[in-house]
């Protein structure tokens, strides 16, 4: 017979993977994301490895049969070197082998990500069975991995980061385990040190784990052995990135940082846009992490974005202490029931605006304190303290980023993502410890409140699933693929005597690392390639007059307009 906890797990991955995938095709690929279907087809934005195709000497002519022409390993090289800094080449060269089984669609790459998302949740609950030796805490952490709206929108993104946090799970369930002297075994090292290789190459930035790792080392670990191993292992990514930034993919990473830096840094000076980028200083810098913060635990997931009035701060907070002040107070315990009830219940009513958001927002805060006492009573429990390192001092490398880099750019969410996974299950264990320890009349009153902010997170959720939250996505309100809806249109009309003509749009940024630089952008003509047929041998060229307007010209002069990107309007 099925334990029930494994029937809860089951609808948790059936859920969490119909959150994570439901509608990805619906809108089109933006951003970042057009590099990672690029780098998985092996193909350099603005064509670098295909010069033999949109730049030739002899014709201007080009076909989908040489666009999808074979490429080798020096093309994946050379295309993400160019593109992506060398970084998130686990992810793409993983997702190149899951389009030879599945094509190149929007839904079938997104769901790539969508996969690894769904994995993350299952392996969360290995992780605090293995951890915490509790089946029911690893249920209530699957759970609320499932509706944690960071995990869900970048396991809905064409990018490298639901992949990513799973393998720094699996580094630090590995890390854990070799803590541990009785664990010393030699396949433990190796197989951390892979992984932690592994990690590397699904992001750069996730280096900032494995210095959590030794730090933790650091505190608790007088183990000879352990020392001995980890460092052998780590020699394994070291010797790794060592050879992928000199002679693999990341030979540009380097520059491609400092050019970054100085770029964004010079966007900051002329148009500094505080809250998102601008030069770096201690008030720039804390703008920037207050959505952040709040954003990394579900009991203020998405409160940033709509609390506003200091009155209704200060009335907050103040209803947060009394309550607490009340609470550890000698008073009778119905004493303290009706001042507490009274003291939420004006606040409540003095709320000028998101009465209930300030509701949720006052019990948040009693909730931080209360995570504070967990840990202070489990201070010298291991796994509880490293739960806390690994959830929480991740938040201050964001202010090493924005003073390395001059500007605050780098303070986004996903940079340090793996230690939201770490963060739920801190609130998970403070859901533990109130449910314990505390009386019912509090825990019954905060897990009310905190169903309230469940009903606000499912309306984040909605948000993202419809593509209209700002926070968690590039752009917003994106119309379907127009890349794949105008090579539908071609597949459809084009005739043998037809050709088709490219826009040549110079508005959008070209990478730094392309061919010449080019005085015009093949990008349109290389994603509408993507959704062609590979042996198809359409006649097809670049127009060097129009920017916008993909055409199909007939043999007899007539031209019909297949698509108008509206300049940036529809390039997302």
């Amino acid at each position: 017979m099925i334990h029930r906890n494994m029937i809860g797990l089951i609808l948790a991955l059936v859920l969490g993977f119909f959150i994570r995938y439901i509608d990805t095709d619906k809108h089109g690929i933006s951003g970042d994301e057009k590099i990672s279907i690029f780098m998985s087809q092996f193909v350099a934005m603005e064509g670098a490895n295909q010069t033999d195709v949109f730049f030739k000497k002899d014709t201007p002519y080009f076909t989908p049969q040489e666009f999808w022409k074979e490429k080798h390993t020096s093309d994946f090289y050379d295309a993400i070197a160019r593109a992506d800094n060398g970084s998130s080449a686990l992810y793409s060269l993983s997702l190149h082998y899951w389009t030879h089984l599945f094509g190149v669609d929007d839904g079938t790459v997104r769901g790539f990500s969508a996969l690894w998302g769904v994995l993350l949740i299952a392996f969360l609950y290995y992780f605090v069975v293995q951890h915490f030796k509790s089946q029911n805490l690893a249920l209530l952490v699957a759970a609320l991995a499932v509706i944690e709206p960071c995990l869900v929108a970048w396991s809905r993104t064409l990018r490298t980061y639901s992949m990513s946090f799973f393998f720094c799970l699996l580094a630090t369930h590995l890390f854990l385990l070799i803590l541990n002297p009785k664990n010393n075994k030699v396949w433990l090292f190796v197989a951390y040190g892979f992984v932690a290789f592994a990690c590397m190459m699904c992001h750069y930035v996730n280096f900032t784990l494995f210095a959590l790792h030794g730090l933790i080392v650091l505190i608790y670990s007088r183990n000879l052995k352990t020392w001995l191993g980890l460092a052998c292992a780590m020699m394994i990514p070291v010797v790794g990135m060592w050879w992928w930034l000199s002679a693999g993919g990341g030979r540009y990473a380097f520059k491609f940082m400092e050019d970054s830096a100085r770029i964004y840094s010079l966007m900051a000076t002329k148009a500094p846009a505080i809250g998102y980028l601008a030069l770096t200083n201690p008030k720039t810098v804390f703008i920037q992490l207050l959505p952040i913060i709040s954003n990394h635990f579900l009991p203020t997931n998405n409160l940033f974005d709509v609390l506003v009035g200091k009155k209704n701060f200060i009335i907050s907070i103040l209803a947060a202490l009394i309550s607490v002040g009340v609470y550890v107070s000698t008073l009778k315990t119905n004493l303290k029931q009706i001042i507490v009830g009274v003291v939420f219940g004006v606040s409540l009513l003095l709320y000028s605006t998101n009465k209930f958001q300030f509701l949720v927002f006052s019990v948040a805060i009693v909730w931080g304190i209360i995570t504070c006492h967990y840990f202070w009573i489990n201070r010298k429990n291991q796994i509880v303290t490293q739960i806390y390192i690994l959830s929480i001092i991740p938040l201050f490398f964001f202010i090493a980023f924005a003073y390395q880099d001059g500007n605050t750019f780098r303070i986004q969410q996903k940079y340090i993502g793996y230690s939201i996974v770490f963060s739920v299950i801190l609130v998970a264990l403070t859901m533990r410890f109130i449910a314990k320890q505390y009386p019912n009349w509090v825990k019954y009153s905060m897990f009310l409140v905190m169903a309230i902010q469940t009903i606000f997170i499912v309306q984040t959720l909605k948000s993202i699933v419809q593509d209209t939250n700002m926070r968690y996505l590039a752009l917003i309100n994106r119309s379907p693929n127009p890349h794949r809806t105008t090579a539908i249109k071609i597949t459809q009309n084009y005739m043998a005597s037809d050709t088709i003509l490219y826009p040549s749009y110079s508005g959008d940024e070209s990478s730094i690392y392309a061919v010449a630089p080019p005085t015009y952008s093949i990008i349109d003509a290389q994603l509408i390639s993507l959704y062609l047929p590979k042996n198809a041998n359409y006649i097809q060229r670049m127009n060097f007059k129009e920017p916008n307007k993909v055409i199909l010209k007939k043999a007899n002069g007539k031209q019909v307009v297949l698509f108008d990107f509206q300049n940036s309007i529809y390039r997302y």
